[in-house]
Parts: structure tokens; C-alpha cells; sequence
């Protein structure tokens, strides 16, 4: 059984690659038919549709009455998107993520404003109606203000209404291909883990984390690779908004369960440190290199070992 693991792995990760190139392609295209900037088009199209595990499991875990698994799955998808996804995207792409431009430091304040929010639960102790409708309207607030920037998209060729239709039609498929390749790739990975003997813990902490982010790592890389750093901050960031925004405002509405306050406070600290650190390196240099990208890999690690009982902090 463990070379069938190690061949749907092999074969996944492969596919996974071909298929979120062609998904750039298609993004570009509707973009350009749909009028929106280079930014919005990762920001709305990318980053919802990537979002499309964290959605999943965060409103299953609602509807059985597990808040505190759709905050920890919302939490610790945004760290992972913030520190491992970042670095490993530029170190495959061999592309620094450059940052110029109001829409884009826009973009990063919206996040560190969203990565607050948390916060606000700490506080209540618990999910609500109230909470999620003020998560939902930030949502359509951050969506409509960002699809208003005047940056356009790269040009494209043109497409008529039939050929966007089928351009529509073809993204979808190709990001649903995206989410079920991933799971074979998280599934996969776990049955080898189980066969060194690797702990339960730190396969979660890893494997499991990782998994719902890989559509999000896929894409980003091959907007990276094509020089379209707008798009990939629109995906990557964006999909860390979508999460605190849309995934947590709907878990919200449909769930009234308690959320264990000590768990989301020991989040915390690694969501606001990787929150920001990008502020940081947006904000002083315009630029994420190679060193911010090794920085965030080691912030993730540090995250990895308080997850397994070792912290390198006093606290």
C-alpha cells in the first residue's frame, strides 16, 4: 500500500502544478472581461475559490456544533498561508514578491485589520449571529473596495460571450480538480507518515495544516513565476481575508457553540507575528526576498513546535 501512497502522491503534486497554471490563464481572461484589476481578480477569484477547503470543513465543524474547530482551522490556515506558503512560493518560484503601488500596501493593512478580529472571540468566548454578520459586511467591504482599483490585468486575448462562458466553466473545474487533488496529496502523505511512525501530533500539525493551504501554494507559485505579483498577494493575502471574513462570518451564523479561549490564545501569538512580519517587510522595503521567505518558514516551525509541546518562548 505504501507505493500506491508514494505514486498518488508523486502523481498529485505533478498535476497539481499543470492544472494551477491553467488556472492563472483562466483568471486572466475572465478579469479582463469582467473589468477587474490584476489585484481584485486574485483577490475575488483566486482567493474565494482556493478558500473553498477551509470553507468546508469550518461549516461542517459549525453545523456539529465545533466553533472552536472552525476558528483553529480558519487560525491555523492563515499562519500557514503568512509564513510556510509565502516562503515556499518564492523559493519554488525563485521570485521575490515585489510590492508597489497603494492597492497593494492596501491590501496588507486589510489583512493586519482582519488578523485582529480574533481578538474580538477571545474576548466573547464564543461564536454568533452578531459576529458573523459584521464578518460577512467587512467581507463585502474589503471585496467591493478592492475590485474599484484602476489597475488592470495583463492583457489577454479577447473572448466573446460563449468563450467566456466556457472560460468560466473551465476555472471552475480546474480549481475543483485543485481542492480533490489536494486531498489526495494530505491523504497520501499521512498513510506514509503512518508507515515511518510519525506522531499523530505532528502529522496534524504538518500534513493536515498544510493540506487545506495547497491550492493557495499552487496558484501562487505560477502567478509568481509569470511576474504577476499583484494577483499573487490578491490570492494569498486575500484568501487570509477570506478566511477571518467570509469563512468565520458564515461558521458564525450557523453556530452558538463555546470556543476553548487557552486554545485560540496560544493561535493567536503566531497570527499576529505572521500578520506583522508582512506588514513589516511590506512596509520597509517593498519586497518579501529570499531572507523574508526564510524568516516565515522559521516562524512556522516555531508554530509546529508549540503545537507538538515545545516552545522556544518563556510563555
Amino acid at each position: 500500500m505504501i507505493f500506491y501512497s508514494v505514486l498518488l502522491l508523486g502523481l498529485s503534486l505533478l498535476f497539481i502544478g499543470v492544472v494551477s497554471e491553467r488556472v492563472i490563464g483562466y483568471v486572466l481572461a475572465l478579469s479582463k472581461v469582467l473589468g477587474l484589476s490584476e489585484m481584485a481578480a486574485g483577490f475575488i477569484l483566486l482567493s474565494v475559490t482556493t478558500s473553498l477547503p477551509e470553507l468546508s470543513v469550518s461549516t461542517i465543524a459549525a453545523f456539529a456544533g465545533e466553533g472552536g474547530l472552525s476558528v483553529g482551522n480558519v487560525l491555523g490556515s492563515n499562519i500557514a498561508n503568512l509564513t510556510i506558503i509565502i516562503g515556499l512560493a518564492i523559493f519554488l518560484s525563485k521570485t521575490a514578491v515585489l510590492v508597489k503601488g497603494q492597492s497593494q500596501k492596501e491590501l496588507v493593512q486589510f489583512l493586519f485589520l482582519s488578523s485582529i478580529i480574533p481578538l474580538f472571540i477571545v474576548q466573547r468566548g464564543s461564536l454568533g449571529p452578531v459576529l458573523g454578520i459584521v464578518l460577512l459586511i467587512l467581507f463585502i467591504h474589503f471585496s467591493v473596495t478592492i475590485s474599484r482599483k484602476t489597475e488592470k490585468a495583463p492583457h489577454t486575448e479577447p473572448t466573446n460571450k460563449g468563450d467566456t462562458a466556457v472560460v468560466a466553466i473551465k476555472f471552475l473545474v480546474a480549481v475543483a480538480l485543485i481542492i480533490v487533488l489536494s486531498k489526495f496529496i494530505v491523504d497520501s502523505s499521512i498513510d506514509i507518515a503512518e508507515f515511518l511512525g510519525l506522531p499523530p501530533s505532528i502529522i496534524g500539525a504538518t500534513i493536515v495544516g498544510l493540506g487545506t493551504s495547497l491550492p493557495e501554494l499552487a496558484t501562487t507559485v505560477q502567478a509568481l513565476k509569470k511576474k504577476l505579483f499583484s494577483m499573487a498577494l490578491g490570492n494569498l493575502l486575500g484568501s487570509c481575508i477570506t478566511n477571518i471574513t467570509l469563512i468565520l462570518g458564515v461558521s458564525s451564523l450557523i453556530s452558538f457553540s463555546e470556543v476553548d479561549v487557552l486554545a485560540v490564545e496560544s493561535i493567536m501569538f503566531y497570527v499576529l507575528l505572521s500578520s506583522l512580519s508582512v506588514w513589516y517587510m511590506v512596509g520597509a522595503s517593498e519586497r518579501i526576498g529570499k531572507r523574508g521567505a526564510l524568516f516565515l518558514c522559521m516562524v512556522y516551525v516555531m508554530f509546529i513546535l508549540q503545537q507538538v509541546g515545545i516552545s522556544i518562548f518563556i510563555f
